[in-house]
């Protein structure tokens, strides 16, 4: 058992016990004073969950806009009625002053964007955008109300332009007018080695402020390194960002530097070309075709990530910089093939090409019980999503995993590492979803199957209420509930449509969610 809690860490939440009986009603003066009656049953508030943000999706054929309202209690009730209203169509213009006194002029091709200002969900925020056409004007449609931060990004070489104030669809001024160019603080110099001085063409050179936030369009350094900027007026303090263009880096190798302070020239480290080459194999030592291979250096000057793909007979050779890489390989994402390698790393010289032989060990197989709150095992066909979180090098990949059997049983095959788990209970169940983090461990046996801690999902706690706008009900709306994880993320605790008279009816976890913060 010491064993199996090494192999395996799963966070999970506090416990209560289910709410199984429902008192029917058809007032809420039927109902406990914590309670209140929807749809002839009486709805009492969380035990535990409290702060959730609700996002509210009207149908594709609706006229309404999106809602997200942060900051909803469930402690205080489990009934929550939305209203919908209508986005903003709205128009304006981008021009620019002119030079010598001549007025604005309009400036085609500018690209408008409207980010939500201090959304619910910070990483499910809305974002509208619009292009001039050759008079500078543009046209942004379903534009939810609410508060907006704007971005004009004129065509190169103008810099960016930003409001200073917050754009509110009660008060829209959506005519944004440029500074001259005369106005602009211009940089022209060249982009360098350091240790001998020689250009380093192809590169892109952004300047940036502390935040990393462009103060410039990007510009193309030429054979002799030169290049040239045009920033916002009174600029006085910025860095530079550099980097291969984002089509491709031409079969040049070129690395990434943040936060380079400029100078006359500006002098970067360059090192000598070297390559990285080897076969990819698998625990027996046979090739692993079609195996991504990956290598990323991270240094404290400059940055190279690249990859390639093994020929047939596992075989591959990458072009990179000198210096320590971190290599890691990932077999095809299919069930028959082996797991990804364990992350070595390796010192790439340039006085000759470094061999590394990634080894792809089996996949993990593993099984657990799902139970509910009072551990008596689940029904059959629970769905679960096993996503392997990325790591250093490899994007996510998901799991094979199985639907819960009749004895509350699911089963996985997966490559090593840390996953996100989410448990999508049958509808007639009437249990909440749950999401937890598993680590599955590597250097296991292939056919072996490892028995997981058991899972248990928490207490239902039932949420419903009405969705309306302009004056009538919503059909077919989505309404789903998260809470915002420390790293402002969001998660989904449970998603429900409403029904021929608005109604909707979701089941949420009825456990404490670390990290939920209310919203506007």
């Amino acid at each position: 058992m010491r064993r199996a809690l090494a192999l395996v860490a799963i966070c999970a939440c506090s416990l209560r016990n289910p709410r199984v009986d429902v008192q029917p009603c058809s007032s809420s003066r039927q109902c406990d004073q914590n309670a209140v009656c929807f749809l002839g049953e009486c709805r009492p508030h969380s035990s535990a969950l409290s702060l959730v943000v609700a996002e509210v999706q009207p149908p594709n054929t609706s006229s309404l806009g999106t809602l997200q309202l942060g900051g909803i209690d469930l402690q205080q009730a489990a009934v929550q009625d939305f209203t919908l209203v209508a986005p903003l169509t709205a128009s304006g213009t981008v021009a620019q002053v002119q030079d010598a006194n001549a007025g604005t002029a309009g400036v085609p091709g500018a690209a408008v964007t409207f980010t939500e200002h201090a959304p619910p969900i910070p990483d499910r925020s809305e974002l509208v955008s619009a292009r001039t056409d050759s008079s500078g004007a543009y046209a942004v449609t379903k534009l939810p109300q609410g508060f907006w931060d704007v971005v004009v990004e004129p065509p190169a070489p103008l810099p960016p332009y930003r409001p200073p104030e917050v754009f509110s669809t009660t008060a829209p001024q959506l005519a944004f007018t440029l500074p001259s160019t005369t106005s602009l603080v211009r940089v022209q110099t060249a982009l360098v080695v350091g240790a001998d001085g020689g250009p380093i063409p192809g590169e892109n050179v952004t300047a940036v402020d502390s935040a990393g936030m462009p103060l410039s369009s990007p510009s193309l350094t030429q054979a002799d390194g030169g290049f040239s900027l045009l920033l916002p007026p009174g600029t006085t303090g910025y860095f530079l960002q550099v980097g291969p263009p984002p089509d491709g880096d031409g079969g040049t190798v070129l690395p990434n530097y943040d936060q380079i302070s400029p100078g006359s020239p500006v002098a970067v480290e360059l090192p000598p070309i070297a390559t990285l080459q080897g076969q990819v194999v698998d625990s027996t030592g046979a090739a692993v075709p079609a195996a991504r291979v990956y290598a990323r250096h991270e240094g404290p000057t400059w940055k190279l990530a690249r990859s390639t793909t093994a020929d047939s007979n596992g075989g591959y050779s990458l072009t990179l910089r000198e210096g320590l890489y971190s290599v890691e390989a990932a077999p095809p994402s299919t069930i028959d093939t082996p797991a990804v390698s364990p992350e070595t790393s390796m010192l790439v010289s340039a006085t000759a090409p470094a061999t590394l032989n990634p080894v792809c060990p089996p996949k993990v197989r593993a099984f657990g019980l799902i139970t509910r709150a009072d551990g008596t095992p689940v029904a059959a066909n629970f769905q679960i999503t096993a996503t392997r979180l990325a790591d250093d090098l490899i994007t996510t990949r998901t799991a094979f995993s199985t639907p819960t059997t009749a004895d509350g049983f699911w089963h996985v095959t997966a490559d090593p590492g840390r996953y996100r788990v989410e448990i999508v209970p049958t509808a007639d169940s009437g249990l909440p979803r749950k999401v937890v983090q598993i680590d599955l461990p590597g250097g296991t046996s292939g056919s072996a199957e490892f028995q997981m801690p058991t899972i248990v999902l928490s207490p239902p706690l039932v949420v419903g209420g009405t969705v309306t706008g302009g004056g009538q009900v919503v059909v077919n709306a989505t309404v789903s509930f998260f809470a915002v994880d420390s790293t402002g993320h969001g998660v989904l605790l449970g998603t429900a449509p409403t029904d021929s008279k608005g109604h909707y009816t979701v089941v949420l976890p009825d456990v404490a969610q670390p990290g939920a913060v209310a919203g506007r």
